[in-house]
C-alpha cells in the first residue's frame, strides 16, 4: 500500500496509458464507447483492464506476505475480512473482464457476418446544421 506523508492511505494510482501508432487512448474525462473504438483500440482497451486486474493480484500477494506479520487479534480480523472482500469483488470483475471480452468478439463476428460495415474502420458523420 501506498502511503502519503501523514501515514494515511493513498489509492493506487493507474499509470498513464499512452497512445500507440496513431491510436487514440481512452480517458477518464473523455470515455469512449467500444462501439466507436476500432478492433484495435477496443484490443488495447480491453488489455488495460487486464493489466488493471493483474495488478490487484499482485497487490493481493503482497497483502498476503503482510498478513503473516500482523500480531493483534483485531487487526487481523479487520484485515481478513478486507482481504475476503477484495477476492469476491476480483472474482465479480474477473466474470465481468470475460463476459465483456465474449460481448466484443460476437460483435465483431457479427457485423462481419451481416453488413458490408467494416467496424474497425468508423468515420464520424458531419452534419450540416
Amino acid at each position: 500500500m501506498t502511503v502519503d506523508d501523514d501515514n494515511k492511505v493513498v489509492k493506487l494510482r493507474q499509470p498513464a496509458v499512452t497512445s500507440s501508432a496513431g491510436v487514440s487512448v481512452d480517458d477518464a474525462i473523455n470515455p469512449r464507447s467500444l462501439l466507436t473504438m476500432t478492433d484495435i483500440e477496443q484490443d488495447m482497451f480491453l488489455q488495460h483492464l487486464r493489466e488493471r486486474r493483474l495488478r490487484v493480484v499482485e497487490l493481493m500477494r503482497q497483502a498476503a506476505r503482510a498478513k503473516q506479520q500482523i500480531t493483534s487479534a483485531a487487526a487481523l480480523m479487520k484485515f481478513e475480512k478486507k482481504q475476503d472482500q477484495v477476492e469476491k469483488q476480483l472474482e465479480r470483475t474477473h466474470k465481468a473482464l470475460e463476459k465483456l471480452e465474449e460481448l466484443v468478439y460476437d460483435m465483431r463476428a457479427l457485423a462481419l457476418q451481416y453488413t458490408d460495415i467494416d467496424i474497425a474502420n468508423v468515420k464520424e458523420e458531419k452534419t450540416n446544421g
